[in-house]
């Protein structure tokens, strides 16, 4: 089982604070064309979520001002959000007062070590939050808290494909200096915490369109490269080169 935090894991979770509080105080997500092509992927989780999250207590892992919170909070009995940035919470929290929200809540709270007692969430949820941590605590920490029978899913970066990886070398103001975009060895990891894990790829040739946004056409050509992609996708070790991912875990391995 994960051990004790070190000096190391505090500074990066101080190094984590940071650039996160930093981001939501300037209110800067990044720009909404370069990631277009992601859509398809992202509208995939929310529909994803949005059924399991039907009259259940839903914790939104990583919730940034309240990500998705106000969207599930309509279906879900209650929704519950942790972030360790304290701007993105006070955020989270005035917005649930302007949105009426009674059934949500948000707590600053390191994604790491979760301090809700065991078997409180029917669904873990989380968008671009689990390559900024340590894998085995925040999968250990989340099966943990899952209800028997409870399923979490995410939306994250892979770290195979060497294009986007070069844009990411290029790009450096945009992300944290400890973030880790997900590789094969991340999906054998969540193996020994999830009886079941499946990892969903999105994203490969349909890259290619994103310097393309402002072109008549657009959507056309992004749905055509996309169906490229669901192809290429079917074969063997293919996924692992797609920008985006969902993945899919349930059945906790309860520690003996």
């Amino acid at each position: 089982m994960p051990g004790a935090k070190s000096t190391t894991d505090t500074e990066r979770l101080q190094r984590e604070k940071a650039f996160h509080n930093d981001v939501f105080k300037r209110d800067d997500r990044g720009s909404v064309a370069a990631y277009s092509v992601i859509d398809t992927s992202s509208r995939e989780y929310k529909s994803l979520i949005l059924p399991r999250a039907q009259g259940k207590s839903v914790l939104e892992y990583g919730c940034g001002p309240g990500t998705y919170s106000f969207q599930l909070a309509p279906v879900a009995g209650h929704v519950t959000g942790i972030d360790l940035s304290e701007v993105a919470i006070e955020k989270a929290r005035r917005r649930s007062v302007e949105r009426n929200a009674p059934n949500t809540e948000f707590h600053v709270m390191d994604a790491e070590n979760l301090t809700f007692p065991d078997a409180t969430f029917d669904l873990v949820c989380g968008r671009a939050i689990l390559h900024h941590l340590n894998l085995a605590r925040a999968f250990q920490t989340i099966g943990r808290v899952l209800k028997p029978g409870g399923i979490a899913i995410f939306h994250e970066p892979l770290g195979h494909n060497p294009m986007v990886n070069l844009y990411r070398r290029f790009t450096p103001s945009k992300r944290t200096v400890d973030e880790h975009p997900l590789l094969d060895r991340d999906i054998d990891l969540a193996r020994q915490y999830f009886d079941r894990v499946e990892v969903k790829p999105f994203v490969l040739f349909s890259l290619f369109a994103a310097p393309l946004h402002k072109v008549p056409g657009y959507r056309l050509l992004v749905g055509a490269l996309e169906a490229v992609d669901r192809a290429v996708f079917r074969i063997p070790g293919a996924y692992r080169y797609g920008w985006t991912s969902i993945w899919i875990m349930q059945y906790p391995k309860r520690p003996q």
